[in-house]
């Protein structure tokens, strides 16, 4: 027997809440309910005024959008007096009144009444400072003197800390935790939060103000009466002013601040967006080969990874443009019948790459050609409509555009990335799908990254053979062969590939595989035909290199070189009237102030107090915010220079829009072939502690043999060359035959050594 679920409380909280906002709208905004019939009635007399003036029909309607609210229908809730305003009713009274008050403002009984003001304002601004200025020295000099007493109770706790974390743990905490599921509650149930708000929006006439524009535009399409409009506008004022005095001031700045905020991450995330597709422009002037190059630390590896990642939505963006385009050729094609056939297949592993693809499709076309009927052609009716397409440079058999069609809903429904790499790339495109065509989520600044786990996808290992026309490393390669369309990003290629000198001693004719007789740079030279869709290449090769000299010219020519000149600093996108720059500045000026007293708390005392701990907890909530802000919004722009592989001295000046939250949100390591140094790391023994030093400022002669350096190596021989060199010219020589005895010098050179 299944338990029943038990009724969750918060249920009542939130229908008491309800309620209560509704007898708050009875007794303090029932004139709202008068607002709307007003507008009603506005809307019904404008919109008859309108089509009898439209249609010429002879009429006596006299519309009413341009009287004053009465809100005669509820006398008893509210009177009929509207609320008042602090301006003029009429556009002639506001004339005057605008033109008296800059008569009043240029006088000088109001300057010096100014003046008045200011001394008053400095005078309690000076009384409060002398209040409360005792108070917060005698509070700086008591923490300056509890932070800085050392001690030696090494990771223990105050007693005050220790009373704090009991009363937070049985007050804050339960609250703080509480309230966190309430609002997970609402957001889950949204009826409630809805109900609340279309509550507060009639309270404030945002409805009726909405009826009351109608009501005015239709009226005012067929009569053009402009001296109404600032009539309009203090009518707009009369429907806020209620709302707008029921509400505190500092509640609507709280408002003013929060609306602000999320204008400016609205314009900064459409800004981030347009950068992105800046970067997809840069793109699309690139041919299928790309090697980008820079001094170390230039950020290379960032930069073709970025580039795959906008490279890989470029390619289904590609797929569903051809998908669109076969549609419109024959727009009563029954397109979802071969999507469910090429789906079948595609689950069934019958269709895996393109040219499977292709092979499925070109057997539909066999068995129709050899019985033409509606069902071998997806139950296209071919009779009534036509089975070709005129472009106005050919004609497209239907067959073919089949072909496009799927061969394109193929690539653009493929699942995990389309990016083959010789190092990991994490992506996090989602197909969204209510089982008809599914749609691409790629947008790369809106990640939540909590659900990086849930929806993260990684490169595919990047097998060279698949790039080998010739001989091949592993015989019997399974993946030989499946090359075709994707992103190809290769890192630090010129390691794999080598340049001519280095491969001076490199035979071609050998039965291993080499950088000679692996046919690599035949394959790249044809890599733009390998996956060719209505005209659309569907290969990127991306990489990336130290120096382009280390990259033998017969790869390097094949495409485009592209060389990082520089990078500016990142700075965020958002707007100068986000509140982020105030509390950027904010959170700068208290870490910095708090880093210089946490280093010497840190070094004076070994415990754990109250203070420092609370002081942690709020430079770590405006640390959060901040980079959090700069994580999602910074932007820096690389400089970039574009040349022909070979190097001919032409150069284009590019830019390209580096963005954090897009490239660093765990996309790779940027020790990305540290696996080459584990194994090392697992056998050796020897620490950066066991290391010999030297002794004094100049290295002994000991100790450079320590070094085991070519150069040092090359001196030693030097030295011993030298040595054997003296000693041998030193020696007496041995006895010689006739033939090749030396003439007398008059003196024996063993007597002369000798002595």
């Amino acid at each position: 027997m299944t338990r029943e679920k038990q009724f969750d409380y918060r249920h009542i909280i939130c229908i008491a809440v309800t309620l209560g906002f509704v007898v708050l709208g009875i007794f303090k905004f029932f004139g709202s309910v008068g607002r709307l019939i007003e507008s009603c009635r506005d809307v019904g007399l404008s919109a008859a005024y309108y089509f009898c003036e439209l249609f010429r029909i002879p009429h006596t309607i006299t519309p009413t959008v341009n009287d004053f609210p009465k809100i005669s229908f509820f006398d008893f809730m509210g009177g009929t007096e509207a609320p008042a305003i602090p301006i003029p009713q009429e556009w002639q009274e506001f004339k005057e009144s605008w033109g008296v008050y800059w008569q009043t403002w240029a006088t000088s009984e109001n300057f010096f009444a100014y003046l008045a003001f200011l001394g008053d304002l400095l005078y309690w601004l000076s009384m409060f400072v002398l209040c409360v200025l005792p108070f917060i020295i005698v509070l700086y000099v008591a923490l300056q003197k509890l932070l800085k007493t050392g001690n030696d109770r090494h990771g223990e706790e105050t007693k005050p800390l220790r009373l704090f974390k009991r009363v937070a743990a049985v007050t804050y905490r339960p609250v703080k935790h509480w309230l966190i599921s309430f609002f997970v509650f609402l957001r889950e149930r949204g009826v409630y939060w809805k109900l609340w708000l279309v509550l507060w929006l009639f309270y404030f006439n945002v409805f009726a103000i909405g009826l009351e524009f109608i009501a005015f535009y239709l009226y005012f399409v067929v009569s053009f009466d402009f001296l109404n409009i600032y009539r309009q506008v203090y009518k707009l004022l009369l429907d806020l002013w209620p709302g707008l005095i029921f509400f505190p001031a500092w509640c609507w700045g709280v408002a003013t601040v929060l609306l602000l905020g999320h204008i400016a991450k609205k314009r900064g995330y459409a800004r981030l967006r347009r950068n992105e597709r800046r970067n997809r422009g840069f793109l699309n002037e690139r041919g299928v080969v790309t090697i980008v190059g820079g001094v170390m630390g230039a950020g290379k590896t960032a930069l073709i990874t970025d580039m795959a990642l906008s490279a890989e939505v470029q390619l289904r963006d590609q797929a569903f443009e051809i998908i669109v385009e076969s549609d419109l050729k024959f727009p009563f094609f029954p397109w979802s019948a071969l999507e469910s056939e090429l789906k079948r297949a595609i689950a069934f592993h019958g269709v895996y790459s393109v040219p499977s693809c292709k092979a499925w499709l070109n057997k539909k076309k066999l068995r129709w050609q050899k019985s033409p009927c509606r069902e071998k052609m997806f139950g296209y009716d071919y009779e009534r409509y036509s089975l070709t397409y005129d472009d106005g440079h050919k004609i497209a058999d239907v067959w073919q555009v089949l072909g496009d069609y799927a061969c394109a809903y193929f690539i653009y429904t493929v699942q995990s990335s389309l990016i083959l790499a010789n190092y990991s790339i994490r992506t996090d495109n989602v197909m969204q799908s209510a089982g008809h065509f599914p749609v691409w989520d790629s947008d790369f600044f809106s990640r939540d990254s909590r659900t990086q786990a849930a929806i993260s996808r990684h490169a595919h290992i990047h097998d060279f053979d698949m790039l080998r026309l010739g001989k091949i490393l592993l015989q019997n390669n399974p993946n030989r062969n499946a090359f075709g369309f994707g992103v190809y990003a290769i890192t630090e290629i010129d390691k794999e590939r080598k340049n001519t000198p280095e491969l001076a001693e490199v035979k071609r004719n050998t039965d291993e595989c080499n950088q000679k007789n692996d046919l690599f740079n035949v394959l790249l030279k044809m890599s733009r035909h390998a996956c060719v869709i209505a005209n659309r290449v569907f290969v990127k090769v991306i990489a990336d290199l130290q120096r382009f000299g280390s990259l033998g010219g017969d790869v390097r020519e094949l495409g485009e070189v592209v060389t990082i000149e520089g990078q500016s600093e990142l700075s965020p996108v958002l707007p100068f009237f986000s509140p982020f720059w105030f509390g950027s500045m904010l959170s700068e000026w208290v870490l910095q102030k708090f880093v210089g007293l946490y280093y010497e708390y840190r070094y004076l005392r070994g415990d754990d107090c109250l203070t420092m701990y609370i002081l942690k907890s709020l430079a770590s909530v405006l640390q959060r915010h901040d980079r959090r802000v700069h994580n999602t919004f910074d932007c820096a722009t690389l400089a970039l220079t574009v040349e022909s592989g070979k190097q001919d001295g032409e150069q284009l000046s590019r830019k390209w829009y580096k963005m954090p939250k897009k490239i660093y949100a765990n996309r790779y390591s940027t020790d990305c072939l540290a696996g080459i140094f584990e194994r090392r790391a697992e056998q050796n023994t020897v620490g950066l502690d066991d290391l010999p030093e030297y002794a004094g400022e100049r290295a002994t002669w000991e100790e450079l043999q320590k070094q085991n350096s070519f150069f040092q190596r090359d001196m030693t021989s030097v030295d011993e060359l030298t040595d054997e060199q003296t000693v041998e010219s030193f020696s007496v020589p041995a006895p010689r035959d006739s033939a090749d005895r030396r003439p007398d010098l008059g003196y024996d050179p063993a007597e002369i050594l000798r002595r």
